[in-house]
């Protein structure tokens, strides 16, 4: 057996689970928990996880590390994972504990829920249509395109005004084919880039480019991806230790995606964890959905175990995430970085387990898709929730006015740091408005407060109050200037530039 956590349903070319229904990224694509292992940091080089043994030990002792001064600016961590929806999110023990040391966003949604084009709009603070990546790969998207884009990113402001910057994992989809293995990206200093070009999986079996130099990961405990770059995130802030200026950290790891290969000590975790059994579930009734919808049979017995069972992986992935986090927190503080930094949580877009009967996917405009969790700890946020809509082109920006820098006229997206400084906006959006090029042409939807209005091969639209699963569409029960007035106000948002998004 190739690693660990690798059985036939879900490894490899041999899945186990419907070709028809399951993603792609640049091809046809709880048991409450017992008390978890703590991430203990070894030497600066030398953080030694043991991917698929019974825990987390260092390999040395760790040496007293130097004060940091206290910087001029903030310092960022920001977390990207991969496919990862509010309601696993909701049953992970862990990132609840984290959720609650600083403030949640409640309702945050990206911009499009599908990976490449989102990750480019966290990088940019634009929407796709602005920054051009629709796709996962060619044409019109992944990294070819996102390569326009790049002499001007989070990045690049960050690394221009004296930050040291980190990319840990998954930078975009199809990176670096059309350049040269060893291309880093302009913007970055310590550079550890999952190739997709050379890839054979997420997380065993890979190649990185780190720094320039192209290294191979097999099938061993230690080359679990999720744990290597956990290693690499610490080495990273303890090499940064004694240094006055700030860090940026993108920290990105493939978790929950699948095939959700996860590490062996967390295989005995979440064994009766089910794919959610909302309303929604293998719907039964889709006569008033798109055509797509339409075209998905119900799920049969096989079906749904093989759904229960992938989430059960997901969420045993994600348990290493939570080492993840534990550890970079844990280094932060171990460096005196922690009191001055902005720790971020966030996903490239969430996931249809079950809900209106479809297998693991996204690309598509419904709430379980377009949401995803965001989580702010930091200087100064205040414990609790926000309920204002968010984006996550909304986070560019942010670190950008933390940072204290000039936002680029070229982003569409709100900083959130009024939020994190305890007060509200004199103004915020409406509409969070969500596109997606998944059939012919752009589509669209806008979530309001109340309502999800969707224009795709149908239009859908759903009283979110009282139907949340969105099982009930409105569209034949309201009148055509109450369908007409959010129309307008997505097309007016479909071509928006810059301040004209904000407004």
């Amino acid at each position: 057996m190739r690693g660990c956590g690798v059985p036939g349903d879900f490894g490899g070319g041999g899945n186990g689970w419907p070709q028809a229904r399951a993603t792609a990224e640049g091809e046809a694509d709880s048991q409450p928990l017992e008390r978890l292992q703590r991430v203990v940091a070894g030497a600066a080089s030398m953080l030694s996880l043991v991917a698929c043994g019974g825990g987390v030990s260092p390999s040395a002792p760790a040496p007293a590390p130097s004060a940091t001064p206290t910087p001029a600016r903030p310092n960022f961590v920001l977390v990207v994972t991969d496919d990862l929806d509010v309601p696993t999110t909701d049953r992970m023990p862990r990132l609840q504990e984290f959720a609650r040391q600083g403030l949640s966003f409640t309702r945050s949604y990206v911009a499009q829920p599908l990976c490449g084009p989102s990750r480019a709009s966290i990088l940019t603070g634009q929407y796709a249509h602005n920054h051009g990546v629709l796709h996962n790969d060619t044409p019109n998207g992944g990294f070819a395109t996102f390569r326009q884009s790049e002499g001007s990113t989070l990045a690049t402001w960050l690394k221009g005004a004296g930050y040291r910057t980190s990319l840990v994992g998954k930078y975009i989809n199809a990176y670096a084919r059309g350049a040269g293995d060893d291309y880093i990206p302009p913007g970055w200093d310590d550079w550890h880039g999952h190739l997709s070009a050379l890839e054979d999986g997420r997380y065993f079996d890979y190649w990185v480019n780190d720094n320039g130099n192209v290294s191979r990961h097999g099938s061993r405990p230690e080359d679990y991806a999720t744990d290597v770059e956990t290693r690499q995130a610490v080495e990273f802030i303890r090499a940064e230790a004694g240094r006055p200026g700030p860090i940026f950290l993108y920290l990105a790891p493939e978790s929950p995606h699948i095939p959700a290969k996860y590490a062996e000590r967390h295989g005995y975790e979440f064994h009766y964890e089910l794919a959610p059994r909302v309303p929604s579930f293998n719907e039964s009734d889709t006569r008033e959905k798109p055509a797509w919808v339409l075209a998905l049979p119900r799920l049969n017995d096989p079906d749904i175990d093989r759904l229960d069972e992938l989430q059960r992986w997901r969420m045993r992935s994600l348990s290493s995430v939570e080492d993840m986090l534990s550890a970079v927190v844990q280094a932060l503080g171990e460096t005196g970085r922690l009191d001055q930094t902005y720790i971020l949580f966030t996903s490239d877009n969430g996931l249809l387990m079950g809900q209106h009967r479809a297998f693991a996917l996204k690309e598509n405009l419904y709430e379980e898709t377009i949401r995803v969790p965001l989580f702010v700890r930091g200087p100064g946020v205040p414990a609790g929730t926000a309920e204002q809509l968010t984006l996550n082109i909304d986070l560019a920006p942010t670190l950008a006015e933390l940072a204290g820098l000039p936002v680029p006229d070229s982003v569409d997206g709100r900083s959130l740091a009024p939020f994190l400084r305890g007060r509200l906006p004199a103004s915020w959006r409406a509409d969070a408005y969500v596109e997606t090029w998944a059939g012919p042409g752009q589509q669209s939807a806008l979530r309001s407060a109340d309502w999800l209005y969707a224009d795709t091969d149908g239009i859908e639209l759903y009283d979110m109050r009282v139907d949340p699963y969105q099982l009930t569409n409105l569209r034949r029960r309201v009148s055509a200037a109450e369908l007409e007035s959010f129309a307008r106000r997505a097309a007016r948002l479909a071509s928006c530039r810059g301040a004209t998004c904000r407004q």
